[in-house]
C-alpha cells in the first residue's frame, strides 16, 4: 500500500484548528492568574515583590536626602512540559484529522487544557522558588489567622467542623484585608469541589435574603457563579484528605497567581517510520505557573459529606 506524502497545508490546518479548539477549550483557572510574558529559559525571574515602606514626617530641617532601603524578593517560575499524542491508525482518516471536529484536534486541545489546569492548581500547594537566581525552594507554610481558615472554624462559640459556609468565606475575605490587599482594585476568585457547590447553593437557597442578594446563582444547574466579590471556579481535583474526608480550597486575588507560556503550543503531523509509518499527530507546549505573595492565597478547609 503506498501512504501518501503529509502536505504543509495539512500541518498549518491541523495547528489553525488546534489552536482554536484550545481557545475553545480554555483552561478553567487561565482568566484568574495574571499573565507574565516574555519568559524564556529553565527558569525565569517572573516577579519582584516589594515590601511596603513608610514616608518620613516632619523630617529634621536640614537633614539629609532619604534613601529608604524596602525589602525586595524575588520569585521564580520554572517551565514545565505538557505533551500528547496519537496515531492515525487507518489511512482513509489523514484527510479527517485536520477537520477541527476531529479527536484528533479536540482530544488533544481538551488534553492541553487540562494540563494547564493541572500546572495551576499544584502552584496554589507546591513550594515556591525564590531568591537572587531561582534556587532557593520555600514550602507552602499555612498559619491560623494569617492565610488559613481551618475545618472547624466558626466566627462565635466553640470550633466546629463543616464544609462551605458563608462565615468561613466573609473570614478568608477578612484575612485578605488584613493582609493589605487591595481588593477593589483585584479580582477575587475561589477553587470548589461539587460537594461545596452543592452545600453552597442549598445554604443561599434557605438562607436570609440579604446573603442571597449578594450571590448569582444558576436555578437551572444549581449552580453558584459567585457570592459578593467572589467567582468560583469548579475543580474537582482539588487535595484532600481521605481520613477526615475535608477539602482544600483555595481562595486568592488575581495579582497573586501568576503564570506564563515559555513555548506556547505546537503541533506535527508526520508519517513515523518506528510505527509501520502511520502518521502520528503530536502537540508540545512548555508552561509554569507560581504563587506571588502567600498572604494573597487563603486556604479554607471545608468538611465534606
Amino acid at each position: 500500500m503506498a501512504f501518501g506524502p503529509i502536505t504543509d497545508a495539512q500541518r498549518v490546518g491541523y495547528q489553525e484548528n488546534v489552536t482554536l479548539a484550545l481557545q475553545q477549550k480554555r483552561s478553567r483557572y487561565r482568566d484568574y492568574f495574571t499573565f507574565q510574558p516574555n519568559l524564556k529559559g529553565r527558569v525565569a525571574l517572573a516577579i519582584e515583590i516589594f515590601g511596603s515602606e513608610e514616608a518620613i514626617i516632619d523630617g529634621a530641617r536640614g537633614g539629609d536626602t532619604p534613601a529608604i532601603e524596602g525589602s525586595l524578593e524575588d520569585t521564580w517560575m520554572k517551565p514545565r512540559q505538557l505533551e500528547w499524542g496519537k496515531l492515525v491508525e487507518k489511512e482513509d482518516q489523514v484527510k479527517n484529522m485536520t477537520d477541527y471536529t476531529s479527536t484528533y484536534v479536540q482530544t488533544g486541545a481538551a488534553a492541553i487544557a487540562r494540563g494547564e489546569d493541572s500546572i495551576l492548581r499544584q502552584s496554589f500547594f507546591g513550594p515556591r522558588l525564590i531568591g537572587q537566581d531561582g534556587t532557593s525552594s520555600e514550602a507552602l507554610a499555612l498559619t491560623a489567622d494569617f492565610n488559613l481558615v481551618p475545618v472547624g472554624y466558626v466566627a462565635n462559640g466553640a470550633a466546629v467542623n463543616s464544609g462551605i459556609t458563608i462565615e468561613k468565606l466573609n473570614y478568608a475575605i477578612t484575612l485578605l484585608a488584613a493582609n493589605e490587599v487591595d481588593m477593589e482594585r483585584d479580582i477575587i476568585a475561589m477553587a470548589i469541589g461539587a460537594k461545596q457547590e452543592n452545600q453552597l447553593y442549598n445554604l443561599l437557597q434557605y438562607t436570609s435574603k440579604d446573603y442571597r442578594d449578594k450571590a448569582v446563582l444558576d436555578t437551572e444547574r444549581q449552580r453558584v457563579a459567585s457570592f459578593g466579590p467572589i467567582t468560583f471556579v469548579r475543580d474537582q481535583k482539588l487535595p484532600t484528605n481521605g481520613t477526615a474526608k475535608q477539602r482544600r480550597c483555595p481562595l486568592w486575588v488575581k495579582s497573586g497567581m501568576h503564570y506564563a507560556e515559555f513555548d506556547p503550543l505546537t503541533t506535527q503531523m508526520d508519517r513515523n517510520p518506528q510505527k509501520k509509518f502511520r502518521v502520528q499527530a503530536y502537540m508540545e507546549e512548555w508552561f509554569g505557573a507560581t504563587r506571588g505573595e502567600n498572604g494573597k492565597v487563603i486556604y479554607i478547609d471545608c468538611l465534606e459529606p
